[in-house]
């Protein structure tokens, strides 16, 4: 059984949580830490398409049995979304950060209404599934790493981690962001980070303070 499984919306998230993981809890394994959603060959392929954005295709598996097997088969279960799209017609959550926890509550009982489409799995197995909602982009957790910011950012992380990163060409990829979050791996480093942003901070202090 795996101890974390992670359900995000493309692999350039997966390997950043999976690094604030591995240096929130000091014993913690790659290995006991599992890809659930996406599956790297499918999604790529229908992204590449033009098909659907990750995010449509993350709230679709939340609705599925598959999704419901990989909770019960994990300790805990990590949702990971960009809020970007709220305002999608699909999504339909008012993006209002004039306080950001309430808009991030909004968020989850969105994705909530995704899981219990058809029954009250969320209610009975909440425990074992923790929210990483970034607002408004992943990439806005990553940017104090760059640059030492005086307000926080919510917009337009990418183009500024773009500009800002002198020692890595930003690209959306698996290996870019492998690279860029490695610093989370320090303890001491990931929580100063995280105490910048306030949704990163939120999903620091969800994570449960021990594992077995």
């Amino acid at each position: 059984m795996a101890k974390f499984g992670l359900a995000t919306e493309g692999i350039t998230d997966q390997i950043v949580i999976e690094n604030i993981l591995c240096g929130f809890y000091k014993d913690l394994e790659d290995d006991e830490i599992q890809a659930f959603q996406p599956a790297y060959d499918e999604t790529t392929r229908k992204q590449k398409e033009g098909e659907f954005g990750g995010w449509e295709i993350l709230l679709e598996y939340l609705s599925e049995k598959r999704f419901r097997d990989d909770v019960l088969n994990s300790e805990y279960t990590i949702i990971q979304i960009d809020t970007d799209i709220c305002e999608h017609s699909n999504f339909a959550v008012k993006k209002d950060t004039s306080c950001i926890s309430t808009f991030i509550e909004n968020v989850k009982l969105k994705l909530i209404s995704s899981i219990d489409k058809n029954e009250s799995f969320y209610e009975t197995n909440q425990e074992k599934i923790i929210f990483a909602i970034s607002v408004h982009e992943l990439e806005c957790w990553l940017l104090s790493i760059c640059k030492d910011l005086k307000a926080e950012k919510i917009t337009g992380c990418f183009e500024s981690l773009q500009r800002e990163c002198k020692d890595i060409k930003v690209e959306k990829n698996y290996t870019t962001y492998d690279k860029l979050s490695r610093v989370f791996l320090k303890n001491k480093d990931l929580l100063k980070i995280s105490s910048k942003n306030s949704s990163f901070d939120i999903f620091i202090k969800s994570l449960p303070k021990t594992i077995s």
